[in-house]
């Protein structure tokens, strides 16, 4: 083995166990780290609004605008929500006999085609009342459990935005001081790079709810769902919170589907179209948007997604995304980290 392989060995190897030891530091701290990533994120799209605000009326108020500008955003989605509940208990209220002659309908196919009679019917229902009854109570705790996470994220981030927004050269002084020398202009242009970078994947993820949202209406509309636009808007807007959010939003066209019809293949085909388009958008639609946007290919982007989705759930779906276009500007800078910056950048194959 040559001198400059076993660098190159040598170099690879520590640049491995640190992603590793990466990886369980941010596994181990995700109560920090996530409402932090956040936080960051959040600092960085607001900075280029933040910094004119400040230079006219001060920092204070700069920090009181995104304070403001969060509380409004918070407001409506708790408005969204709380009118997502109220719809699906009025229309579970207003049409429970409907809902119950679907259910006996249900259960009349199944005797019609599998031949299978009442009493078998009783006991298939009671045997899967039983296990849904064992299965639902974990998940019900589970959800209620992440929707406290999530509401004590919607309380905590906007404090480290505040305190990184009025820290904010403290933190720039404190890595330049890291920083070797010969790299601090280098730094300088990484740290606009990502507030750019972080703008665009905002800008993506605006086109991943208008395209989701269109879907959903479009299959709503297809299917002759009532309100079909509101419906299929409201899904994908509720997917903002993490899995309390898809669901309220599914159930919602569910509800409307069985209160609506008589027939209980409506709300089959509520669900299938859900079903789809949550698929595109996890495998099809995030990633190519939004990996343009960064200028990362569709693969290093699900890589991405995945590694998030492993180590935060579902707040590392989002911002991993980020982090791995920040890690090619990185790789972009520095030389034993070229190849990787390649690996992850968009397909730049000669088309002759």
């Amino acid at each position: 083995m040559t001198i400059t392989n076993y660098k190159n060995l040598r170099f690879y190897t520590i640049v491995l166990l640190f992603i590793v030891l990466l990886g369980f530091v941010l596994y181990e701290g995700r109560l920090l780290f996530i409402p932090l990533g956040f936080a960051m994120m959040i600092c960085f799209m607001y900075y280029p609004v933040g910094v004119r605000v400040e230079q006219k009326l001060g920092r204070t108020t700069a920090i009181a605008v995104v304070l403001i500008i969060l509380t409004l955003i918070g407001f409506f989605l708790y408005n969204l929500v709380a009118s997502t509940l109220t719809l699906l208990h009025q229309s579970i209220t207003d049409s429970s006999d409907k809902i119950g002659d679907i259910g006996e309908g249900a259960l009349g196919f199944l005797e019609n085609i599998f031949g299978i009679d009442p009493d078998q019917q009783k006991n298939i229902v009671q045997f899967f009342y039983q296990n849904l009854m064992q299965e639902t109570v974990p998940l019900i705790k589970q959800t209620i459990s992440l929707s406290i996470g999530t509401l004590a994220m919607f309380f905590i981030i906007p404090i480290f935005v505040s305190l990184i927004f009025y820290y904010r050269e403290l933190l720039v002084k404190f890595i330049l001081m890291v920083v070797p020398e010969n790299q601090i202009e280098g730094f300088k242009s990484t740290i606009r790079e990502t507030t750019i970078t972080y703008f665009k994947f905002a800008k993506g993820m605006g086109l991943v709810y208008l395209i989701v949202g269109f879907l959903n209406s479009l299959g709503f509309v297809l299917i002759g769902l009532p309100n079909a636009i509101y419906l299929g808007v409201l899904a994908s807007i509720l997917t903002f919170f993490p899995y309390i959010g898809i669901l309220l939003g599914g159930l919602a066209a569910v509800i409307v589907a069985m209160t609506t019809f008589d027939s209980f293949w409506y709300p089959m085909g509520v669900v299938a179209v859900l079903g789809v388009v949550q698929y595109l958008e996890a495998n099809v639609i995030f990633p190519m948007v939004v990996g343009h946007q960064l200028k990362l290919n569709t693969l290093s982007t699900l890589i991405a997604m995945f590694i998030g989705g492993i180590i935060w759930g579902a707040a590392g779906l989002i911002l991993f995304v980020p982090f791995a276009a920040i890690l090619k500007i990185l790789a972009d800078r520095i030389e034993g980290l070229r190849p990787l910056s390649v690996l992850l950048g968009p397909d730049t194959r000669e088309h002759t």
